[in-house]
């Protein structure tokens, strides 16, 4: 994990440079552009910056961010059966059905754990989209993030309409630690962190035999 870190520490510096190089041109000339024509030309830099960042952040993590998978994998219809299973334990956890991706949340909105969470201060939710490619048996996993309010809890609680990108890259892939975990652990052992939900899923994913890499959209 350590050289996965560097090697993300590392990307980020370059991909900085490269934006901060392309700035250079705009730069040499200057003092042949009057005020409002340099402003507008640092305005479409800045734009395309903005518009490039997501997606070469997202192809970075891509390929630092990769875990193959062990075995031979299982079919797209059992991998997504299994994990629906999640839904079928004592946990905090469950996975909602999106069509073509799949999302994992805590269970925010269930009167026991959300009593449990209110009293760990939550002010976040965490939740992971997976998506599937089939032809190359690999899970796109991206970390969302949204605000929470369990002041009405567990009558009501109230969550943020964005949910933002946040990279998570604390997990543990080891052999073994898959999706059971999230009902051989007490409840009162759950600190409702992003790791909690990532890891076991993680695991799970490449027991099955499926790729796993990390991205920010």
């Amino acid at each position: 994990m350590i050289k996965r870190y560097l090697l993300t520490f590392m990307g980020f510096f370059i991909l900085a440079t490269i934006y901060l190089f392309s700035l250079l041109p705009l730069l040499m000339v200057r003092s042949g552009l009057s005020n409002q024509t340099y402003l507008e030309a640092l305005a479409v830099w800045g734009l395309l910056v903005l518009l490039s960042l997501g997606p070469a952040l997202s192809l970075l993590l891509k390929k630092i961010w990769f875990f193959q998978g062990t075995g031979t994998p299982v079919s797209l219809k059992e991998l997504r059966s299994t994990l629906m299973k999640v839904n079928g334990m004592h946990a905090p956890v469950r996975v909602l059905d999106k069509g073509k991706r799949l999302i994992v949340e805590w269970r925010y909105d269930d009167p026991d754990w959300c009593e449990q969470m209110a009293g760990k201060k939550i002010s976040r939710l965490y939740e992971l989209r997976l998506g599937f490619n089939e032809n190359t048996r690999t899970v796109t996993l991206s970390d969302r993030s949204r605000k929470v309010d369990f002041d009405l809890c567990p009558i009501r609680v109230k969550t943020g309409f964005l949910a933002m990108p946040r990279l998570f890259f604390g997990i543990r892939a080891a052999e073994g630690y898959g999706i059971e975990k999230y009902r051989e652990r007490r409840p009162s052992d759950f600190l409702f962190k992003p790791g909690e939900i990532k890891s076991p899923l993680v695991g799970t994913l490449l027991s099955l035999g499926w790729n796993v890499q990390f991205t920010l959209l």
